[in-house]
C-alpha cells in the first residue's frame, strides 16, 4: 500500500510540473503601442512577433519576435551558439557582442550592414531557460540612429521581459497585450 501511495504522489507532482503554463510578460516603454503582429505554434516551438501599432508582420521598422522551443536539455551558451551561426549565415557584415553569459541567461547584441536583399539593422537577442525549455527574444531595430539613442531603454525591455509559471491556467489574468503563454 506504501508504494502504491508512494508511486501516486510522485506521480501527482511529476504531473503537475509537465502541465504547467509558462508565460512571459513584456512591460514595453511608456508612449508605446504595440500588437501581437504573428503567432505559431508548430511542434515544440511557439513564434510570436509583436511590431509598433500600424507595421505588420511583413513591413516592420522596429520588432520583438520571441521563439519558445518546448525542450530544455541543451545548454544556453550552445543554443546561443547555434542561433548567432544561423543569423551569421543570413548576414554575416557583422560579429555579435556578449553582454551577459550565464549558464541559463544569455545577452548579445550587433548592428549590420546591407547584405544582398537583407536591409541593415542593430538588435538585441536574448536566450533563456526558464521551467519549460528555452525562449530567445529578440528587439530588431531596422533605424541604426533610433537604435543607439534608445539603446539602454531597449536593453532594459529585452532584460526586463519576464518568465512566469503556474500550474492553473485560469490562474494568470494579465493584460493581453504584455503577456504570452510559451
Amino acid at each position: 500500500m506504501r508504494k502504491v501511495l508512494l508511486f501516486s504522489i510522485i506521480f501527482l507532482f511529476t504531473g503537475l510540473i509537465c502541465f504547467g503554463y509558462e508565460t512571459i510578460i513584456f512591460h514595453f516603454p511608456d508612449g508605446e503601442n504595440w500588437e501581437k503582429a504573428y503567432y505559431k505554434k508548430r511542434g515544440y516551438e511557439a513564434i510570436l512577433q509583436y511590431v509598433p501599432l500600424g507595421q505588420t508582420s511583413e513591413n516592420w521598422k522596429r520588432t520583438i519576435i520571441v521563439h519558445s522551443y518546448n525542450h530544455n536539455g541543451i545548454p544556453v551558451r550552445y543554443f546561443a551558439q547555434n542561433e548567432i551561426r544561423k543569423m551569421k549565415r543570413i548576414n554575416p557584415t557583422s560579429e555579435y557582442q556578449t553582454l551577459k553569459l550565464k549558464e541559463n541567461e544569455a545577452l548579445f547584441t550587433r548592428c549590420t550592414e546591407k547584405y544582398k536583399d537583407i536591409q541593415p539593422q542593430c538588435e538585441f537577442l536574448r536566450v533563456s531557460q526558464p521551467h519549460g525549455g528555452i525562449v530567445t527574444i529578440q528587439y530588431i531595430n531596422r533605424n541604426k540612429d533610433d537604435f543607439e539613442k534608445n539603446y539602454t531603454l531597449w536593453l532594459e525591455t529585452v532584460k526586463g521581459a519576464r518568465f512566469y509559471n503556474s500550474y492553473y491556467r485560469d490562474e494568470r489574468i494579465f493584460d493581453k497585450s504584455i503577456y504570452f503563454e510559451l
